[in-house]
């Protein structure tokens, strides 16, 4: 039986150009592979301005943020010790900084869309019940987040090379001239 994942983007900012279908295939990436059974969330990608208000607001943190996780509801009880998410139903949002993931994307040497699902899945974490205020919990998150990109960055790698061998078949037609056949190569 396949999970029920509801999951809703608003790009609320102007300075990325981000599309809500890699958001959604990533966030049920990781709520598949963290076990949930079933969650409703919605993800906002905004600027500074608005994640430092959401935070001052709602943390009595004066400055701009990463991202911010907000768990509304959690129903059912975890099933597994090896998965935090196992089992659980989710209600939660995911707000982002595109503009922090532009900087820091800079000033790691990264591109700003690995910084955006790094921030993604760090949120779909908290959701799920993992923290990392401890050490040893920082460290068991670290190493989700790393599981979680790795399979990510290969999927996008994939996803790459089908769209390649797509255009290169894109690139040869068939036409017919006088009843005979031939290929012919668009360059």
């Amino acid at each position: 039986m396949m999970a029920a994942y509801s999951i809703s983007v608003a790009n609320r900012q102007r300075a990325l150009r981000i599309g809500g279908a890699g958001i959604k295939r990533l966030a049920r990436s990781v709520l598949a592979r963290e076990q949930v059974a079933s969650a409703q969330l919605s993800v906002a990608i905004v600027d500074d301005r608005q994640i430092h208000a959401v935070n001052r607001r709602y943390l009595q943190h004066d400055f701009p943020t990463d991202v911010i996780s907000f768990l509304f509801e959690e129903r059912g009880e975890p099933n597994g010790r090896i998965r935090r998410g196992a089992g659980k139903k989710l209600d939660g949002e995911i707000i982002i900084s595109a503009e922090t993931a532009l900087r820091n994307a800079r000033d790691h040497e990264t591109s700003w869309q690995q910084e955006l699902a790094l921030y993604l899945v760090h949120g779909l974490l908290h959701l799920c019940g993992y923290d990392d205020t401890t050490p040893r919990e920082k460290r068991l998150m670290r190493r989700r987040e790393a599981e979680a990109m790795n399979e990510w960055a290969g999927a996008e790698k994939r996803a790459r090379r089908q769209g390649e061998t797509k255009k290169r078949k894109g690139e040869k037609s068939k036409t017919v001239k006088a009843g005979k056949k031939s290929e012919t190569s668009k360059e």
